[in-house]
């Protein structure tokens, strides 16, 4: 078969509730390339289109649905790109309506009915998409029933029906390396307002699954229920991959990257030994990974971008989320980190329901306190599989079909309105981002290092 998986745009990058930046050619489409090599392990044609990477006209995506025998898409439940995807699946089934439209990612895995219907598909996957996908291809040829495939949700002669879940894949290294020659086309970069961040070519890694942490307003244990990570020989096998293919930054897409500080230790050990210059990205960590030792190695190999999720600058706030973190943590990761010379970002949740106005200003001081690169303050959201969600639900705050509630006091939901959060997440941006310590910071960062692609991007950032 020839298969034909379109990544729909996200378009923005969301810094404060009501400020967002364009983003292009950010990161490679990882999911869609394990699946994309799994159907051509088993001999099928696979085209890859990233609509974040490439400005296609309608005639010419139109030539290729019509050219295809299937369509594959990844659905995220944010707003921007959930909506993005719906217009699409339109698009798709106004070219062909009988062309077989599968949809898999998070929305299908919280969600998969309503997705089935919001998306008008055909099949929707529910979990980890790499030993289902080519069952499901299988059925569509007519070799097997769909019912007897585990993970699936799907439409039978206008009837939506649901199998039982698959288990969540035990041994990654059963997996092959995703099929990173299908995006070769498109120059990755961490693309932000026209701006490349990447030096050299770019690929995303991933070393592990899901995260051991349960913070309560975080969705990922419904998600992917286990932590997984590969071995380290199937690690590095793909590290060295990825150099002899010619790529200059690794971003490492992993949910909890650091968690295993010991297998961090081997995997920096083994590029550092490699003696090559590359440039590592780590998107995701926590600040009780703050290791000297460990961030040492980290520097040696090449990590120049770290991502932290400190979530609030006010314990009590910290302890109410299951965070299982602590301010002095945050300050020794994010001060470690700088000594190493890294780019750091780090996240922030403004409308915990115990947050009182003095909490935010506490955080928003707290931020501002640490020697941060860049920050974001997302308001809370009571999405579905969360521990906060089930809380509201059973109190009568939330009904059980209302799947993506923004914090909100007229609903119980924290002391605030959601336009009250949105200003106060806008006034924390602006208070940070207009503070001119930062910015003589940065800029002596930038003549230090000799690398202005950062101060580049943050005066786009204030100007758009």
């Amino acid at each position: 078969m020839k298969f034909l998986f379109i990544y729909p745009t996200s378009g923005t990058w969301t810094l404060a509730a009501k400020k967002a930046i364009s983003v292009g050619a950010n990161l490679p489409p990882l999911g869609i390339l394990y699946i994309a090599k799994m159907l051509e392990i088993n001999g099928h044609i696979v085209e890859v289109i990233d609509l974040n990477a490439e400005n296609i006209n309608e005639d010419t995506l139109k030539e290729k649905i019509l050219s295809s025998d299937a369509i594959g898409m990844t659905i995220y439940s944010d707003p921007i790109p959930l909506n993005n995807s719906i217009l699409l699946s339109n698009f798709i089934k106004n070219c062909d309506p009988d062309i077989p439209l599968i949809i898999g990612g998070p929305n299908c895995t919280l969600y998969p009915e309503k997705a089935l219907l919001d998306l008008n598909a055909d099949i929707s996957v529910m979990g980890e998409g790499e030993l289902i996908i080519n069952p499901v291809v299988d059925a569509l040829e007519g070799k097997r029933n769909l019912s007897t495939i585990n993970g699936i949700c799907y439409k039978e002669k206008n009837e939506i029906k649901k199998n039982k879940p698959a288990e969540q894949i035990k041994n990654l290294d059963d997996i092959p390396f995703p099929a990173r020659h299908l995006v070769e086309k498109y120059e990755y970069g961490g693309y932000m307002l026209g701006v490349k961040i990447a030096k050299g070519k770019l690929t995303s890694f991933l070393a592990s699954r899901g995260c051991p942490f349960r913070c309560r307003f975080c969705g990922m244990c419904y998600l992917l229920p286990k932590h997984t990570s590969r071995s380290i020989n199937n690690i590095t096998k793909e590290i060295d991959e990825v150099i002899d293919a010619g790529y200059k930054t690794i971003s490492f897409v992993d949910d909890n990257f650091l968690q295993k500080k010991e297998a961090a230790e081997k995997i920096m050990d083994h590029i550092i030994k490699k003696n090559i210059d590359i440039r590592l990205w780590i998107e995701e960590a926590r600040v009780d990974s703050a290791d000297r030792r460990l961030y040492q190695k980290m520097r040696d190999a090449g990590v120049e971008k770290i991502n932290f999720g400190i979530e609030n600058g006010n314990q009590d706030v910290l302890d109410y989320y299951n965070k299982k973190i602590t301010l002095d943590q945050a300050r020794k990761a994010v001060k470690l980190s700088k000594e190493m010379g890294f780019f750091v970002n780090a996240s922030f949740i403004l409308g915990a329901p115990i947050e009182t106005k003095q909490h935010i200003k506490n955080t928003i001081k707290f931020a501002k306190s640490l020697p941060l690169d860049s920050v974001n303050f997302y308001t809370l959201e009571y999405g579905y599989g969360t521990q906060i969600w089930d809380e509201a639900v059973k109190e009568g705050k939330i009904k059980p079909d209302e799947h993506y509630v923004p914090a909100n006091s007229k609903r119980g939901l924290g002391n605030f309105t959601e336009e009250e959060l949105a200003n106060l997440s806008m006034k924390a941006y602006r208070s940070y981002y207009f503070n001119p310590h930062l910015w003589a910071r940065e800029i002596f960062y930038a003549f230090y290092k000799k690398d202005f692609r950062f101060v580049k991007m943050g005066l786009k950032m204030l100007t758009s």
